[in-house]
């Protein structure tokens, strides 16, 4: 006897629809790197896809990820290949960049700041680096965030805590000329379309964010990876001359050389990047970009890039062509024009079925919109509720670990990156209808289940 399983639509999954993935694009990008003619030599610059990598990445996928982010970004110059590392996604891009740059045991690194609502796995990257214990929230706000609080929290730590010596085990001599540079502070945000609440930093604040680090000694992990998934006709993330929003790493680098920053100063941000976001998650390939080439030569510098080579090296020379072709701009198209439908029927829905008093943020671009349900409605408890047919992001799991600022009362995010726009819209009305049973008294909670991203 065959059983129906019921299974929930799952509005949490943050990454694109398998229909969406570059499947043909790297089957035919594999065949035609694999027969053509091969660098030989193993120590080359621009090595075989078989043979370690160098230690920071293929050079000519390098140069060309500067070339063609350059584009997308409306720079007059491309970004040289000695500013960007090769990583194997923007999630160990993060946890790379914190335990080569930040030293928390010690006490040298003395707090880290989480732009909150956050992605709700980033913390536990921090508290692997040694963080639990000195994560502090700072708060979003639309299209800024509470620079005042986190220059009150800076000045305080500053004050109270005093400053210790570099300790000489985080001075490599056998590899580096140069000792590592450690900051004092850390941050991580996400700029542009941001997860959870698909908000973007205006310019102001980018530019106050990054002179607060360059005056702190704070490094900035931004990470940059929905820049590129702006919906059709959204400018939220375009300066007044259409051009997408600088960067942080592109405002620091510009301010450096005003500040007289040579290419031996690190300064004070790095891009995180990847291609998860854009080709398919499983390709595990991204790329970091730092101020000058300082940040990106010590993450290359890295015990296990030196030793195993730049990671995702045979996954990189697959997504060379895709770049040098462009093709992957085909990608990206389609991908704004499925999120920017999807989008566009959520919201709808939202507005058709919640009620009226509810907020909503995001729907302009990335993969997520972030929902306040007006008092009296429990968004967590309706969540649990939901959850036998429809699955979304609670709020409390966007907070900093040890800093809350009561998300999951009344905050719920959506993905529109992986279910098709019927099923999201479904999904929508099921948990419209779980706000309705919550109304009438309904408090049953199963389980919910929590997937990535």
């Amino acid at each position: 006897m065959l059983v129906n399983i019921h299974k929930p639509i799952n509005l949490l999954r943050g990454h694109p629809s398998t229909r969406l993935l570059a499947t043909d694009l790297i089957r035919e990008s594999a065949a035609k790197v694999l027969s053509s003619d091969l660098p030989q030599d193993s120590y080359a610059r621009i090595r075989h896809p078989l043979h370690y990598g160098p230690d920071q990445g293929n050079e000519d996928l390098r140069a060309e990820i500067g070339r063609w982010s350059a584009e997308r970004y409306g720079l007059k110059k491309a970004i040289p290949a000695e500013r960007i590392n090769i990583t194997p996604g923007a999630s160990y891009g993060l946890m790379n960049t914190l335990l080569l740059c930040t030293s928390p045991g010690t006490g040298y690194t003395k707090q880290a700041f989480v732009v909150s609502p956050t992605y709700f796995l980033a913390a536990s990257v921090f508290e692997d680096a040694g963080f639990s214990g000195k994560l502090t929230a700072i708060r979003l706000s639309k299209n800024t965030i509470d620079i005042g609080s986190l220059v009150s929290h800076l000045e305080r730590i500053s004050a109270s805590t005093p400053d210790v010596q570099l300790p000489c085990s985080l001075r490599p001599i056998s590899r580096a000329s140069v000792p590592k540079r450690i900051y004092k502070f850390v941050m991580y945000c996400v700029p542009t379309y941001a997860n959870p609440t698909g908000e973007t930093w205006d310019l102001e604040t980018r530019r106050q964010v990054v002179e607060i680090a360059r005056k702190w000694d704070m490094l900035i992990i931004s990470d940059d990876v929905y820049d590129f998934l702006s919906n059709d006709g959204d400018t939220s993330a375009l300066t007044p001359d259409k051009k997408l929003m600088p960067r942080l790493v592109t405002l620091d680098h510009e301010i450096g050389k005003k500040q007289g920053m040579g290419e031996n100063g690190a300064g004070y941000t790095v891009s995180n990047c990847s291609f998860s976001k854009l080709l398919g998650p499983g390709l595990r390939c991204g790329w970091i970009e730092s101020a000058t080439g300082v940040l990106a030569k010590q993450m290359g510098e890295g015990g296990a890039n030196h030793s195993g080579g730049a990671p995702s090296h045979f996954t990189s020379t697959l997504i060379y062509p895709l770049i040098t072709s462009r093709s992957i701009d085909s990608v990206i198209s389609n991908l704004t024009k499925t999120y920017t439908a999807r989008s566009a029927a959520i919201i709808a829905t939202v507005k058709t079925y919640f009620p009226e008093e509810t907020i909503i943020y995001g729907g302009k671009g990335g993969f997520f919109i972030w929902i306040i349900l007006p008092d009296p409605y429990d968004a967590r408890e309706i969540t649990k509720l939901a959850a036998k047919d429809v699955i979304v992001l609670n709020g409390d799991k966007s907070e900093c670990p040890g800093d809350t600022l009561g998300w999951g009362d009344h905050c719920i995010r959506v993905a529109v990156s992986y279910c098709e726009l019927d099923v999201a819209v479904e999904g929508i009305q099921k948990f419209a209808e779980a706000m309705k049973r919550w109304e009438s008294g309904d408090r049953s909670s199963p389980a919910a289940e929590i997937g990535t991203n």
